[in-house]
């Protein structure tokens, strides 16, 4: 069984996802989603099934009433999972990628053949669209994340991080975070 690539992301607003999934295509991967459902919460418990056409804004109105969002998909014969969760002002949108057809993703290593896709996803969160929305990202393999507005606290409590990408409103130059260091104002990198 392979590992996923996760990337978990925390922002004051819902990522419109028609826009996510554009820029996927955008990079010339086929996207489809195969299945929505929506949970009352995480013992799954008032599991309901949605159209697969389902609009940002009626993804929205299930988080608003505290429904947890699951979306499967394909992205070019690659499985993928995108959970959103809504816990008081923040939201979650949490991608899983498969690495069953890149096991060079399945390490903990910022290398020459994974550095390219972090960079890419980066160049995403900070991108003009995205970053006034960035609260914190955490990207890797197999990660665990639970949103806290202490950064220190957020880093500490958190498993299998190899890049923290920041938004704008958090001011991370005044932490000294064990294992990573930072490499660009917004960016944090594991020590390896």
């Amino acid at each position: 069984m392979s590992a996923n690539i996760d990337l978990i992301i925390f922002t004051k607003k819902m990522i419109d996802l028609n826009w996510l999934f554009s820029i996927v295509q955008n990079k010339g991967f086929n996207t489809s989603i195969n299945k929505i459902e929506s949970v009352r919460n995480w013992d799954f418990d008032d599991m309901q099934i949605h159209s697969c056409e389902s609009e940002t804004k009626e993804i929205i109105e299930l988080l608003e009433v505290g429904r947890i969002i699951l979306i499967n998909g394909i992205v070019s014969n690659n499985e993928f999972v995108v959970i959103l969760n809504k816990t008081e002002n923040v939201y979650e949108t949490s991608v899983s990628l498969d690495t069953k057809n890149f096991p060079y993703f399945d390490s903990d290593m910022l290398d020459e053949r994974t550095l390219p896709f972090y960079d890419e996803v980066s160049e995403v969160l900070l991108s003009p669209e995205m970053v006034n929305n960035l609260i914190v990202s955490a990207l890797g393999v197999e990660v665990l994340v639970n949103y806290n507005d202490d950064v220190h606290e957020l880093c500490l409590n958190s498993y299998n991080v190899v890049r923290w990408v920041f938004g704008i409103d958090k001011k991370i130059s005044n932490h000294s975070l064990k294992g990573y260091r930072q490499v660009t104002p917004h960016i944090l990198h594991k020590i390896t």
